[in-house]
C-alpha cells in the first residue's frame, strides 16, 4: 500500500477514534479544524498560471467588495457602537491634520533659534586669540 494512503487511513482512524472517545472537546475541535484546512490545501492549485489566475480573481473580488463598501457608506460618520462591524474598515477614509511648515529666518531671533558655537571655526579662533592678548595686557598692567 502507498505510504500516503496508509498514513491517511491511520490519521482518519486516529481522528475518528479521538473524536468519538475524547473527553476533551478542544482536541476534537482541533482535529476537525486541521482536517478542514488539509482539504483546502489539497484543493489549492500548484504553482503556475492557474494559481496566478486564482490570485487575480481574489484581487478582483476584493476590489469589487471595496468599491461596493465605499459607495454604500454615508457621508457622515455614524456613531459607533460597542461591536464594530467587520466591514467598517473598508470605507474608512484616513485623514491627517494639515501640518503647516514654519519657514525660519536666520536673522530673526526667537525661541526656536539656537546659538551655534563651533570652537573650530576660524572666526572664533581669532576672537579667542584677541581676548587672550587683551587679558594678558590687563594682567601686565596690574
Amino acid at each position: 500500500m502507498d505510504y500516503f494512503k496508509e498514513h491517511r487511513l491511520i490519521e482518519g482512524y486516529h481522528c475518528e477514534a479521538i473524536h468519538n472517545s475524547a473527553p476533551n472537546s478542544a482536541v476534537a475541535e482541533y482535529l476537525i479544524e486541521r482536517k478542514k484546512y488539509e482539504e483546502l490545501r489539497r484543493q489549492k492549485p500548484k504553482n503556475g498560471s492557474s494559481r496566478e489566475e486564482q490570485t487575480l480573481a481574489l484581487l478582483d473580488r476584493f476590489k469589487v467588495k471595496l468599491t461596493k463598501a465605499i459607495s454604500e457608506t454615508p457621508e457622515e460618520e455614524p456613531v459607533q457602537t460597542e461591536g464594530e462591524d467587520d466591514q467598517g474598515w473598508l470605507s474608512h477614509v484616513l485623514q491627517f491634520e494639515e501640518q503647516t511648515r514654519k519657514v525660519k529666518d536666520a536673522n530673526i531671533q526667537d525661541e526656536d533659534t539656537f546659538e551655534i558655537h563651533d570652537p573650530r571655526n576660524p572666526v572664533n579662533k581669532r576672537r579667542r586669540e584677541e581676548s587672550k592678548k587683551i587679558m594678558k595686557e590687563k594682567k601686565e598692567r596690574r
